[in-house]
């Protein structure tokens, strides 16, 4: 299994497109691997989660070929994640497609899309997942997991298995709640891709991951026996509130085993 990368950011992402903060400010002069755009994986080329407002600048940077895109899962509606306009230019009229394109997500996501023209329901295929709940999608089981992150909306991580490897895409979220550490405890994860919105700041809200958030998500699941000794662990989303330069994160996650992603990194499993 193949994970690119295409975006590490969050809403508020480094450098932010009009913040004049001294973390976004360093993150210019520094460049490199502390540029990120909006969060976003792509596996095998096969599965995208979620089309963040950058998917444009992904397309052109990365060389994707969007028109071959058939499975597109979306974490939740929050813009930073879905950008409604990018999925309408997608469709035929802006742009060439053979096969209809199918968006999972949950009921929140569908009744968001309830209100699409009948051209864009020819070519989207929109289809509601439910919780806890493994999908075929080609050669890949899909298990969305509850995240804990809009009180107003139902948001999903997801667990995607391709029969030989086995992660879990955990963005946005908070501490899980117990239906999902409940539904974990049957799982054998190989990798972790843990959001880390709050990095180095212990800030307040809970809808969130931080560093010191992100060690305890580790020490639980492998004492559950969920993640094993092979397990790969990776921390994405960042927001500048985090002070998340890059190199100051590597080391401090290094020593803990953990990766740190960022913009076109590809996770070799």
């Amino acid at each position: 299994m193949n994970v690119l990368f295409l975006g590490t950011a969050a809403a508020e992402g480094v450098p932010g497109l009009f913040c004049g903060c001294e973390v976004c400010q360093t993150a210019r002069q520094r460049g490199g691997k502390n540029l990120r755009t909006r969060s976003s994986i792509f596996i095998d080329h096969t599965l995208k989660i979620d089309l963040p407002p950058d998917t444009l600048h992904h397309v052109l940077t990365y060389g994707l070929d969007l028109s071959r895109l058939r499975h597109l899962l979306i974490t939740h509606t929050h813009e930073d994640h879905l950008a409604l306009h990018e999925l309408g230019y997608l469709m035929p009229g802006f742009a060439y497609r053979d096969s209809p394109l199918t968006a999972y997500g949950s009921e929140d996501f569908a009744r968001l899309m309830g209100a699409m023209s009948d051209e864009m329901r020819r070519w989207l295929n929109v289809q509601v997942l439910s919780p806890f709940t493994p999908y075929q999608i080609e050669r890949y089981t899909v298990i969305p997991v509850l995240a804990y992150h809009r009180a107003e909306e139902q948001c999903y991580n997801y667990i995607v298995s391709d029969g030989a490897k086995t992660l879990l895409y955990m963005c946005d979220t908070g501490w899980y709640r117990e239906a999902t550490w409940h539904y974990l405890a049957g799982a054998r994860l190989d990798a972790v891709i843990a959001e880390c919105t709050k990095a180095f700041v212990d800030a307040p809200y809970d809808t969130h991951l931080g560093l010191s958030d992100v060690l305890r998500l580790k020490e639980r699941l492998l004492s559950m026996g969920v993640a094993h000794a092979g397990t790969r662990w990776a921390v994405t989303h960042f927001s500048h509130n985090g002070r998340p330069l890059h190199e100051e994160l590597e080391s401090f996650c290094h020593p803990h085993g953990i990766e740190v992603a960022y913009d076109g990194w590809k996770m070799v499993m």
